[in-house]
């Protein structure tokens, strides 16, 4: 399996707008493709006006014949246009490999955090098993579904994502509190993380879901 997600950041006068154009595009998309797609608003971590697009693909090969097909739809190419005309930047693509999960994973989760760490080449294998743990902790710790994925694309270093899944804002705060925090901070795992990880390296977000 394969976890594609494209991120972009829009311009400050395309905020609304933006938001509005990425919603219709993947219902759209979602209407016309054999993928389930998702789309993503940041609510805090990352410059504001950040929206991501994702969805999950047996094989990077079957993503790609979906994309190509796609690409061929008028009604796709006219919606995709009119959001390309928006980010302050070029987006950025990411394809992402899951390495664990724990819990129940909701179809449409409301609310996701996405925590991501690098981790150099010679730690790999220890990173993998370190998000293993991680996932199972929290999970256990808060109830909370979780799940792991790795690329060794983009930065200069493999990258790491860790995912926790919420059915809304509200549980995400109930969730997090400062003990559940202290839990998690005093771990032994954390400490381990602090030897595998690149100092530094760590960005979270929260994000709802629009469409």
């Amino acid at each position: 399996m394969k976890i594609f997600q494209r991120v972009m950041t829009f311009k400050p006068e395309c905020l609304s707008s933006g938001l509005e154009a990425v919603t219709n595009t993947v219902e759209y998309m979602n209407a016309n493709s054999a993928q389930t797609w998702f789309g993503w608003q940041v609510l805090a971590g990352m410059p504001v006006g950040t929206i991501a697009v994702s969805t999950r693909a047996d094989s990077w090969a079957s993503l790609a014949e979906t994309q190509a097909g796609m690409r061929a739809d008028p009604g796709y190419m006219e919606r995709g246009n009119k959001v390309l005309e928006m980010p302050c930047c070029p987006a950025q693509d990411w394809v992402m490999n899951p390495i664990a999960g724990a819990g129940n994973m909701p179809e449409a989760p409301e609310i996701l955090v996405n925590t991501i760490n690098r981790a150099p080449f010679h730690k790999l294998a220890d990173a993998i098993e370190l998000n293993q743990e991680f996932c199972q902790m929290i999970t256990d710790i808060a109830g909370t579904p979780s799940a792991a994925m790795m690329t060794t694309l983009g930065e200069t270093n493999p990258s790491f994502a860790l995912l926790l899944y919420y059915n809304s804002i509200a549980q995400y705060e109930e969730r997090n509190t400062p003990e559940v925090w202290s839990m998690i901070g005093n771990s032994p795992l954390q400490e381990r993380g602090r030897t595998i990880f690149e100092e530094g390296s760590g960005l979270q977000t929260v994000n709802r879901r629009i469409a």
